[in-house]
């Protein structure tokens, strides 16, 4: 097997209507927008993201896991404008175990129009080629059915729930787990 992906230099990718680059501290505002939002904050437990130095110090974090060989985070950036409409990335890689996990957020104002779908699916291109992982996972709080249909279109498989397995907003919530392997993303891409 060829050696997988090096963090030698950050991974640009294309999909139809985004460029996913990496973040700067210029998106600052963008992460204000994003990980300030009730709607996105709706189903994750963290803080939201309030201040410029709040939004500084999450793009270091990113920054930070990329630097470490930890992950890799995209800012999501429209084609047209370069706006910033969200992010995404890989987190825990198994390099033995030949899988990683991905997630994504999007401005709200961006639902429901496939940017979601687009980003995933070029992240999941690069996971199976750059890493070469045989399975990419993904979770999501049960009752995200946004992030579920994505994942869906992707072609993952539910594969689980995880009952009452975190903590988000004063209770317990359970977590649905997805998985893709490497042949069902290759089939699916086939014509």
């Amino acid at each position: 097997m060829t050696t997988a992906f090096n963090f030698q230099s950050f991974p640009l990718l294309e999909a139809p209507r985004l460029h996913l680059r990496a973040l700067t501290r210029a998106d600052a505002e963008a992460i204000i927008a994003i990980y300030g939002s009730p709607e996105v904050l709706a189903y994750l437990n963290m803080e939201p993201v309030i201040t410029h130095e709040q939004a500084i110090g999450l793009i270091d974090w990113f920054s930070g896991a990329y630097e470490r060989h930890d992950g890799v985070q995209w800012a999501f950036a429209l084609r047209e404008t370069g706006q910033v409409i969200g992010t995404g990335g890989t987190y825990d890689w198994d390099q033995s175990d030949r899988h990683v996990d991905i997630g994504y957020h999007i401005l709200p104002s961006h639902w429901g129009q496939g940017y979601a779908t687009e980003a995933t699916r070029a992240m999941l291109g690069w996971c199976f080629d750059a890493l070469r992982v045989h399975r990419v996972q993904a979770d999501c709080t049960d009752g995200n059915l946004g992030s579920e249909r994505v994942l869906l279109k992707c072609g993952f498989q539910v594969e689980g729930l995880w009952r009452e397995s975190c903590w988000e907003h004063g209770r317990f919530v359970n977590i649905k787990q997805f998985g893709l392997l490497e042949h069902e993303f290759r089939r699916k891409k086939a014509p």
